[in-house]
């Protein structure tokens, strides 16, 4: 009972010393220092520990700011300034061997922290011998000293812990354990696992001996082959070469090789990655002995019986030595290939790309090979002596088929193959001077010079603008006006203008690149022009006033729509004599195809002073008209087709990745007003697929437990790789069914949503 009472008297001592309060006296009266809260910016002692420690052994100090501390006293040993500094938070010390009990002293530059409570010293552990002093890993070392009967672990360098359960014998007076492989030189410490035994709460005492224990390292006297290669053999002289863990060369290492029993010999094989540079040997405790610099075999290489130059699909043979760590081959322009020797040699086949310049053999550590000498075969073209721009040229040469372009100067003319060489027409801007071929692999071939003799036909000299507005006219200042005989627009003829020397030219109706051909005789020039849109546009093809009344008559008109866009609109505009104005329209096979009277829409017409149709309601003149209409109580002033090509308004942007059917809100739940909008508007999605799938939707649904819309389709549209856009048109289901159920969520699945737009 007796011992017990004293185990836990001793234990209950040793935590009032690790969590006692610490008193202080400072210059600044205290001030700064806080031995209270451990977080706050002052310096502040927590607690210390072991105690009782041991002289000799390791003393900590857990506190706040300890960095600052300059010097420590100890009872017996003042003015201690080896100290290290773990951090801000924790120092520790050696005890001196003249420590005494007592009350320690920390020394700060805001004054002295002085501990509460003394410290204690038992019986030290103590290490007076370590035999030998020189010790392989895996021999057994002798550690003599005192009370090393209460050692727990032996550590060594660098943090490697041997378990007292691991020691080959264990007394007070000797320790014997076998040296790690991965223990490095270093000071060998003895604890007595106070730690272990406290699931880490408690500070163990740590004593180091005085000298270093020296482990041995490996050691490389010669190698052989002074210059290896790649997937042979290569030998390391030495000793204690068992201790190898594994050889770094540069850019690989080897882990795998055969050691002598004498551990003087290690072999091992090149690795096919392996490069020039520093071999090492790396021991199990990570520790790099330098074996010396190694060069590694080059492979030579030549074109054999080199050809004065390559066609396409010709075999180039190249010899040299150690031709076999090559695992690819790359002509000029070209891609690398994977080889294989035969005879000992490589052949390649001379592809279109391959250009003339050095044939490059790699290796698989990325070294490579420059073969020299390597000319591909030039076509060889007769150029006449003069052209007119516009003229093409049929140009006998060989190789035809390899000229891609021809270069007047710096203008480039596209060639085409023909049976005895290529064509290519001369570009109108040409100037004479010397002429290029462009081959297909994007080689050059000088092929002489030309004269450039002036032309007559008509050619635009400068555009007024860089665009045109759908319905205006292109304007461009002209040479060789008189010579104009006709202007094609796509193709058709199209309405023009020449003033002196200033083309006005009718671009239609079409955003977008158009094309605009000036006509003189045989000669014809093309230019693509960029038509832009500009908001609603109206053509009036009927103006000609029209009274229906009484219903007493039928209109045959024969309206023109064939200019009309497919997607425009016919507009009839009309002045009311009456209050409640009626009209039917019918195409010209007498079909209804609108009815604006009592029994349909009349009162649509009676709201309004024009009612719109699609220009696809129309299509019939064969029978001398194209529409006819009829009614009571109004004067029909014009038909004319109408277009809106104003860009779409963005209603949201941004960016949303609908993955996993996530839902773009941002129109719904007031967020914006879908009465405002009208049935035949149309929404316009721009997104991207996400990378990598190849699948992807859009579903439109309406904001209340996110619904269907009433529109079967709207309910999953499913796009591929590099689909980018969405329309879709609002009918007045969809759109009551907007407003009524808390407005448009997007949803869908596998791409980014970018833009929504509205018109």
């Amino acid at each position: 009972m007796n011992r017990n009472r004293y185990k836990w008297s001793a234990l209950l001592m040793m935590c009032l010393v690790l969590i006692g309060s610490l008193a202080f006296t400072a210059c600044d009266e205290g001030e700064d220092l806080d031995t209270n809260q451990i977080d706050s910016g002052a310096i502040a002692l927590n607690s210390f520990g072991p105690s009782p420690a041991m002289r000799g052994g390791e003393l900590r100090f857990i506190g706040t700011n300890l960095d600052k501390v300059s010097s420590i006293d100890m009872p017996g040993a003042e003015g201690i300034t080896e100290i290290t500094k773990i951090g801000k938070y924790e120092i520790r010390i050696t005890i001196p061997q003249t420590a005494q009990p007592g009350h320690i002293v920390l020394h700060t530059p805001k004054g002295e922290i002085k501990t509460l409570t003394p410290i204690s010293y038992s019986e030290p552990i103590s290490i007076s011998k370590l035999s030998p002093l020189t010790i392989k890993a895996g021999a057994v070392l002798a550690i003599e000293g005192d009370y090393l009967n209460i050692v727990e672990e032996v550590i060594f360098a660098d943090g490697v812990h041997v378990l007292k359960a691991d020691f080959e014998s264990q007394t007070r007076a000797k320790i014997e354990l076998k040296v790690p492989l991965a223990a490095q030189t270093g000071k060998v410490i003895v604890s007595d696992g106070a730690d272990l035994l406290s699931d880490g709460e408690e500070i163990p005492s740590w004593v180091y001996s005085e000298g270093d224990l020296d482990v041995i390292l490996p050691e490389a006297t010669e190698t052989s082959p002074a210059t290896p290669k790649a997937g042979t053999a290569f030998t390391i002289s030495g000793k204690d070469l068992d201790l190898v863990a594994s050889v770094k060369f540069q850019e690989a290492e080897v882990s795998e090789f055969v050691v002598s029993e004498d551990a003087k010999t290690l072999t091992l094989t090149v690795p096919a990655t392996a490069k020039d540079g520093e071999v090492k040997l790396v021991t199990y405790s990570g520790v790099e002995v330098l074996v010396g610099n190694t060069s590694l075999v080059q492979p030579t290489a030549a074109i054999e019986d080199k050809k004065v130059s390559y066609g396409v699909g010709d075999i180039v043979v190249i010899s040299g030595t150690n031709l076999d760590l090559v695992v690819s081959a790359a002509f000029t322009n070209g891609e690398a290939t994977a080889v294989t020797l035969t005879g000992g040699k490589i052949n390649l086949t001379v592809t279109g790309v391959a250009q003339s310049g050095v044939i490059t053999l790699t290796m698989a550590n990325g070294n490579t090979v420059a073969v020299d000498g390597f000319v591909t075969t030039k076509p060889l073209a007769v150029i006449p002596a003069d052209a007119t721009p516009l003229d093409e040229l049929s140009i006998v040469s060989t190789l035809g088929n390899r000229v891609k372009t021809v270069m007047f100067g710096d203008l480039e003319a596209e060639a085409t193959a023909s049976g005895t060489g290529f064509k290519v027409i001369v570009p109108l801007e040409a100037e004479s001077g010397e002429v290029t071929l462009v081959m297909d692999n994007g080689e050059t071939v000088a092929a002489g010079s030309i004269a450039i003799n002036a032309f007559t036909f008509c050619a635009i000299q400068e555009f007024a603008a860089e665009t045109t507005t759908v319905g205006e006219l292109m304007k461009a200042s002209v040479v060789n006006g008189s010579g104009l005989t006709n202007v094609l627009l796509n193709g058709d003829d199209t309405q023009y203008l020449l003033v002196g020397t200033v083309l006005y030219v009718a671009v239609g109706v079409n955003p977008g690149d158009n094309v605009i051909t000036l006509v003189s005789g045989e000669s014809k020039v093309d230019y693509t022009i960029k038509v832009v849109a500009s908001g609603m546009v109206e053509t009036i093809l009927y103006n000609t006033p029209i009274e229906l009344a009484g219903w007493s008559a039928n209109y045959e008109l024969n309206v023109d729509f064939s200019g009309a866009p497919a997607d425009a609109t016919v507009r009839i505009r009309y002045t009311k004599t009456k209050d409640a104005p009626q009209f039917k329209a019918f195409n010209g096979h007498w079909e209804l195809q609108y009815d604006g009277s009592s029994d349909g829409h009349a009162a649509d017409v009676a709201a309004a002073d024009y009612i719109d149709l699609p220009v696809s309601l129309f299509p019939y003149s064969d029978w001398g008209y194209s529409i006819i209409l009829q009614g009571d109580g109004m004067i029909v002033s014009s038909i004319s087709w109408v277009k809106d090509y104003s860009a779409p308004v963005a209603i949201w942007e941004g960016s949303f990745n609908n993955a996993g059917w996530a839902g773009n809100q941002a129109l719904a739940y007031g967020a914006f007003d879908w009465s405002s909008v009208k049935a035949g508007q149309t929404l316009y999605f721009t997104f991207t697929v996400n990378e990598g799938k190849d699948w992807a939707c859009i579903s439109l649904r309406h904001g209340e437990g996110w619904g269907n819309l009433p529109t079967p389709e709207t309910a999953q549209f499913d796009f591929g790789p590099g689909d980018i856009t969405l329309q879709y048109t609002l009918n007045q289901a969809d759109i009551d069914d907007l407003i009524a159920n808390n407005g448009l969520v997007v949803t869908g699945d596998n791409l980014t949503l970018t833009k929504i737009a509205l018109k």
